[in-house]
């Protein structure tokens, strides 16, 4: 089953800083819930896989992310929390959201390592994208986006809290590279 990564780079490809976001964006903080929860087909849900960092990051009082199945994946294998489904590996966690029938859409959502792992991943279909006009000198860096991406979608460009930005989705290409 295919897949997509969201996520919010400053303008140097920084991630966050100290295991959090290094910005508060009430509009991207919109965007990624309107993105990750709403489905074409209102029987449907979607699936978020996260790191267990990213998902110890998460309020307490904001967990499970509401409105969509929420795994966590971890290296450590005696790590358990009621709220979400652990995993320690990205193939069994997708084969096993694959045979829910319910579910539409898969995100990953964070995960410094977990981005930068799937990059040359051929699952990976769409990178929905926040790009910054800022550098927050943070301490967590994205690659970026692959040759093998086309930008198919953007936003103009927005303020605010004098923070400029732009929503962006890239979809890799249905062309072969040719060399």
């Amino acid at each position: 089953m295919n897949f997509s990564i969201i996520l919010a780079v400053d303008e140097k490809n920084w991630l966050g800083k100290n295991n959090d976001l290094a910005w508060r964006l009430k509009t991207d903080m919109q965007y990624f819930k309107k993105t990750t929860v709403v489905t074409e087909n209102p029987d449907k849900i979607n699936a978020v896989i996260m790191g267990r960092k990213t998902w110890e990051s998460i309020p307490e009082k904001f967990r499970p992310l509401d409105g969509r199945l929420n795994f966590v994946l971890t290296r450590d294998e005696n790590y358990s929390d009621e709220w979400c489904v652990t995993w320690w590996s990205l193939d069994e966690v997708l084969e096993v959201i694959s045979l829910n029938p319910s579910v539409e859409n898969i995100f990953i959502i964070w995960g410094s390592h977990l981005y930068n792992q799937v990059l040359s991943d051929t699952r990976l279909e769409k990178i929905y994208l926040t790009q910054l006009e800022w550098d927050f000198d943070c301490d967590v860096f994205f690659d970026w986006i692959p040759d093998s991406f086309e930008l198919v979608w953007s936003t103009a460009e927005q303020d605010e809290n004098w923070i400029k930005f732009q929503f962006k989705i890239f979809r890799k290409n249905d062309y072969p590279v040719t060399i």
